[in-house]
Order: C-alpha cells, then structure tokens, then sequence
C-alpha cells in the first residue's frame, strides 16, 4: 500500500461517507483472481462503490489496411471489451453482493486511462506479476507509471 504524504488524510476527510470509488485495473485478457478479490473486499469495507475500469487500444489502421476503422468499429470493440470485463467480474459480483460495481472500459494507454479513472479516488488497486525468481524485483510499466503519479491511496497487489 503507498499513499503520498499529501493525500494521507484525504481518506477521513473527504471520503467520511465511503462513497469515493476504489478503482480497480482489470486485465480482462490474463485476469487475476488475487487483485480481483483485493478490489472488492477493499470496496466492501470501505462501503465504496468500486469502479473496475480495463483500458484497451485499437489496432493500427495502417495495418488493417483502411477496413475496420471508425467509430463505429471503436464502439464495437468497447462493447466487446465491456463483455470480457463483465465475465471475469462475474463470479466476484455474486460472492460481493452488496458491493456496487461500475463497469468502465476506455481506449488508450493502461496507465493513462488508470490515471485518469483514478482522480479523486479512494484507492487505485492494481496488481504486480511476480517474477519466477524471487531476486528480481521489478514491476511492469504499468504499475511503474501509476506507483510515480497516482494522486490516491495505491494497493499494488502481487501475484503469480
């Protein structure tokens, strides 16, 4: 858990009622169980709504060759994104019934659309791979970005 020395009283402060979100970055192509479970048990007893947001980006049109370009293709591809998102946040739904859950895909980078989602948040929850020889510490790009800049409260929560 990191949280900025700036931001440290904000919690009591401003979040009294428990309504500011817990942001929850979900990678709905290699979910993991460990984070999933860490966001809403967070949210539960903050008795916050959670806000499970997944950031995807559009493939390059130069290499579509013009097909499959345009808005249209875009609200496609968030709507299946959305889909995915839903599916893998399923089975934590039922076991955290009484926990509200806001759905949010967006196009961009991870950790510009984490960063962004997670503005006045109560918490930031991501996850952290760990590598399979313990000697080497080290987190991925994501992670990084958001460790550098998130203005809230941060869990990074490792897992295999």
């Amino acid at each position: 858990m990191l949280v900025r020395t700036d931001a440290a009283g904000e919690e009591t402060e401003a979040g009294g009622d428990g309504r500011r979100d817990v942001v929850l970055g979900v990678d709905v192509i290699e979910p993991c169980d460990e984070v999933i479970a860490y966001g809403f048990e967070a949210a539960r007893r903050r008795r916050a709504r959670l806000r499970a947001v997944h950031a995807w980006r559009a493939p390059d049109r130069l290499t579509l060759g013009g097909s499959g370009g345009g808005p249209a293709g875009d609200q496609e591809r968030a709507e299946e994104w959305l889909r995915f998102l839903s599916a893998v946040l399923q089975v934590r739904r039922e076991k955290y019934a009484d926990v509200e859950v806001l759905e949010t895909v967006a196009e961009g980078k991870p950790a510009d659309v984490l960063l962004k989602a997670a503005s006045g948040a109560r918490l930031l929850v991501v996850g952290r791979r760990v590598p399979g020889r313990p000697a080497l510490p080290r987190t991925g790009p994501v992670t990084h970005a958001v460790i550098q800049q998130a203005g809230c409260p941060l869990a990074v929560v490792p897992h295999g």
